[in-house]
């Protein structure tokens, strides 16, 4: 069950978006100790080759990329701590070598994904529904993705249906629907003409990879921030379907070019290498790394 509003403490008694960096924890000191080292790299490589805006601008960009794919790879594989770091370091690759700079769709699959998941815990405060609802409408503005909105909705109303149900997120999820239908009458476009058969065969792909580990996925063993309840399987699952469809429409709408403009797909990648590791090698869930079983 989700925790009381009046058992709540700290931040989460006003939110239940936030996830703080806790540095008690083993995997969250090895980040905070990652990122700077990740900055560095990026300044120095763009000094020395005169790449980008500038140093200060290229270390800016590599740490923020990395962050962003950790961040939102730990919703996706939530009992898997090593995926994440997979992810932190192919997304700054990607940002060094083929200038992977867009982390705003990866911010907003990573709230969707907590949406849909509640790693937090508590249910959402309607601040919480309107803020994320408003910042997902105004990337899918900017972005021009307007099957980006469609996923919204998605989730939404996932979290209306799923394990204790919200059901004021179907009213979220229906206000998706005038801005979308707004957004197709301008000059926003659904799906781009130049996909070759390459790219489905790669949505393909993924989609099999997804679906593979959705139906092998075993009960989680996270517990919530905030409640000391586990993870719900069935949400965590549709918290990876989200996930991946906030890439696809992507590449669905602005072609080719979105497999290296953000790193939401070094996410993906890390996600399915574990996978593939878990069941090679048969390696327990490490999600605890220096972590109690329980929140504290």
């Amino acid at each position: 069950m989700t925790e009381p509003a009046s058992n709540l403490s700290g931040m989460y008694r006003f939110t239940s978006i936030a996830r703080p960096i806790d540095p008690a924890y083993l995997t969250n000191r090895a980040l905070l100790m990652i990122l700077p080292l990740l900055m560095l790299a990026s300044g120095g490589l763009a000094w020395l080759y005169d790449i980008g805006a500038g140093p200060a601008a290229a270390a800016f960009s590599g740490a923020l990329a990395a962050f962003a794919a950790w961040a939102l790879t730990r919703e996706l594989a939530p009992d898997y701590s090593g995926a994440a770091f997979v992810a932190l370091v192919l997304a700054w690759i990607a940002n060094v070598a083929l200038g992977a700079t867009s982390v705003l769709l990866v911010f907003v699959a990573l709230l969707l994904v907590r949406l849909v998941n509640r790693s937090t815990g508590p249910r959402w405060r309607p601040l919480d529904t309107l803020g994320v609802l408003g910042f997902c409408i105004w990337a899918a503005v900017t972005a021009r993705q307007p099957l980006l909105l469609v996923v919204t909705a998605g989730a939404f109303t996932l979290d209306a249906t799923l394990k204790e149900p919200l059901r004021r997120h179907y009213f979220a999820a229906a206000a998706c629907l005038p801005v979308f239908i707004w957004m197709l009458l301008g000059d926003a476009s659904l799906v781009a003409g130049d996909l070759t058969a390459r790219d489905w065969g790669l949505i393909g792909a993924f989609a099999g990879g997804i679906v593979l580990i959705a139906a092998t996925s075993p009960e989680p063993v996270s517990y919530c921030d905030a409640s000391p309840d586990r993870l719900d399987r069935v949400r965590v699952n549709a918290g990876l379907v989200i996930g991946w469809l906030a890439a696809v429409q992507a590449l669905l709408t602005d072609g080719p070019s979105a497999w290296t403009e953000t790193p939401i797909w070094a996410c993906l990648i890390a996600v399915l290498v574990s996978f593939v590791d878990r069941i090679v090698t048969r390696r327990p869930r490490d999600v605890r790394l220096g972590q109690s079983p329980r929140p504290r």
